[in-house]
């Protein structure tokens, strides 16, 4: 995969992010509160900033009740 490949992804997958928890109404503070993951890292991802990791977007589609190939259509 090339570079640019990669990176559209990255911001492909943060956008898909993105809109899964703003249709459940689910704030990014309402994860943090939760133990799963901070408000700032989570905004970092979703920025495309910083990359996710397998587990923590594993630990996000179980939270949306979504399978992980939800977020790779």
């Amino acid at each position: 995969m090339k570079k640019s490949d990669s990176t559209k992804e990255k911001y492909r997958l943060a956008r898909k992010l993105y809109q899964v928890r703003n249709e459940l109404n689910i704030k990014q503070t309402d994860l943090q509160n939760e133990g799963i993951i901070s408000q700032s890292h989570l905004s970092k991802i979703e920025n495309a900033e910083i990359n996710i990791s397998a587990i923590m977007l594993a630990h996000l589609a179980k939270r949306y009740g979504k399978d992980l190939s939800y977020f790779f259509e």
